[in-house]
């Protein structure tokens, strides 16, 4: 495998496996790399403005920049514009002022947008941002842009002398920096709405309760009516749904920014067994016990303790409401960790009586194995956790019950 094709499988791994912001970060690093570019920054529209997202100068990310400047032109225009920077009106030399620096040779390449216009004559300026990356030296000396840029697109850019190819390498990386882009607005633009969706909700709770106030003051009477009586349950329950379904949803928008740290695993999981336990008793399983066996060897590893709580927690809340349900015999839920081999595992498990295949097989997949009253996002939550800690989370389940197996 070349150097290539490891940073094209570096980048997809941490598609897969990262929040959109590390993803996005770990982009322009290879970029600055395989260009050999001394810095470089990724651009995006925020409102109005274009703005710095992510740079390798940290004091730029956040700043604006005008529409008529470089990264505006590439945005607005997408076109590819090399240009020596002094010379070049559109350098919006304010930033370097800030950083007491300047900028010699910049290349400025538009990120086209995951979306696509039906419009052919539209299609080449729908662009989600721009990349910027740096240069000490002339990397196109067959160029003089010594009095005026080079403006080309991106298949011109491919086309270019050997001397390119490291910039050649940035083309193919530039989707993935598009889809990162495009999931860190659409995160941050549906978590605005659920959360004032949520508000509303809390909201209409309480107007629910002022009716009911209002009819035992007016029309008492009204409330021994079984119909009306079926409504406002029936009223109350959609909006206690519609808003543990907002909760869930702003939790799992929350996964994709891990606060990392100095973490015992077998701290988390006593934890967690203790919010088991606690809610089984709470929901008539006093009775459910719920035993650990942990690893000594157990090292201490930078996690997000809080975030793999709230996953162990939503396998164990789940096999506790399937054990009460069903009245299981002396019903108990184990935990266990272990470490060989660098690795660190955990195994959770019930003696219920399994789960039927058309759930079985459909565990981790978003609002699919919904249960009554609930939001059908709980193992989607922690299936996500399990994937930005790069883990690996499996179920078996059969007559003697359901296990999980976590390996971190």
């Amino acid at each position: 495998m070349d150097q290539s094709e490891q940073n094209i499988q570096t980048v997809i791994q941490n598609s897969l496996q990262s929040s959109p912001e590390e993803m996005l970060e770990q982009c322009l690093n290879i970029l600055i790399k395989v260009s050999g570019a001394t810095g470089g920054s990724i651009l995006g529209e925020e409102g109005p403005a274009l703005k710095f997202l992510f740079s390798d100068v940290e004091s730029l990310i956040g700043m604006s920049v005008p529409w008529d400047s470089l990264a505006g032109s590439s945005v607005s225009q997408g076109l590819v514009i090399y240009t020596y920077a002094p010379k070049d009106d559109r350098h919006f030399d304010g930033i370097d002022a800030d950083l007491a620096g300047q900028t010699n040779y910049m290349l400025s390449l538009p990120i086209p947008s995951i979306h696509r216009s039906s419009d052919k004559e539209q299609q080449q300026t729908q662009n989600a941002g721009a990349l910027q990356l740096l240069f000490d030296r002339d990397i196109f000396p067959e160029f003089d842009v010594s009095n005026g840029a080079r403006e080309f697109t991106i298949d011109e850019l491919n086309t270019l002398n050997d001397c390119a190819k490291g910039v050649q390498e940035v083309t193919m990386i530039l989707p993935n920096i598009a889809f990162g882009l495009e999931v860190m607005r659409l995160r941050q633009t549906s978590y605005q709405a659920i959360h004032e969706l949520k508000n509303k909700l809390i909201g209409a709770t309480s107007w629910i309760n002022c009716l009911k106030e209002d009819l035992e003051d007016i029309a008492p009477e009204t409330l021994e009516d079984e119909s009306i009586q079926e409504d406002l349950q029936l009223a109350e329950s959609a909006v206690t749904a519609g808003s543990a379904l907002a909760v869930s949803y702003l939790q799992f928008t929350k996964i994709y920014n891990p606060v990392f740290e100095d973490t015992n695993l077998n701290d988390v999981l006593k934890e967690g067994a203790a919010n088991i336990k606690a809610f089984a008793t709470q929901n008539g399983g006093e009775q459910l016990a719920v035993n650990s066996d942990f690893d000594d060897a157990i090292p201490t590893r930078q996690l997000d303790g809080a975030q793999l709580t709230m996953a162990f927690f939503n396998i164990g809340k789940n096999a506790a409401e399937a054990l009460i349900e069903h009245g299981v015999e002396n019903p108990a839920i184990s935990i266990t960790s272990t470490f060989h081999d660098n690795q660190m595992t955990v195994v959770m498990s019930d003696n219920g009586k399994g789960m039927p295949e058309e759930i079985a097989d459909n565990l981790f997949v978003a609002f699919k194995t919904k249960k009554q009253g609930g939001t059908g996002l709980g193992l989607t939550i922690t299936k996500k956790i399990i994937d930005v800690h790069n883990g690996r989370i499996k179920c078996e389940t059969g007559s003697n019950g359901t296990s999980f197996t976590i390996s971190l």
